[in-house]
């Protein structure tokens, strides 16, 4: 009985010092986005029938050819909103 029970308190010590670890590697990890410096910014669609839609240049339109990392003012003049279809004027940021 012994045995088991010093097993599970190191397996418990293994499991919070994992636990304690992952933040620390989340920080250590950077994005594309980061280095663009767009991380956290992000734009919301204000016209009135929108759902609203927000976007967000970490993640892109991929559904409209916009890969990850490409910020609101490099999209193309073309891009519309894949909500409600209104262009980038009615755009506001939001971070």
């Amino acid at each position: 009985m012994h045995t088991v029970s010093v097993l599970a308190s190191w397996i418990g010590r293994r499991s919070l010092l994992a636990l304690a670890a992952a933040p620390l590697a989340m920080l250590a990890t950077r994005s594309r986005a980061d280095d663009d410096g767009i991380a956290g910014i992000r734009y919301v669609c204000t016209t009135p029938d929108c759902a609203p839609y927000i976007y967000d240049p970490a993640i892109g339109n991929p559904s409209q050819g916009i890969p990850p990392g490409t910020p609101f003012e490099a999209l193309p003049d073309t891009w519309r909103c894949p909500s409600c279809g209104s262009a980038h004027d009615a755009f506001i940021r939001i971070g």
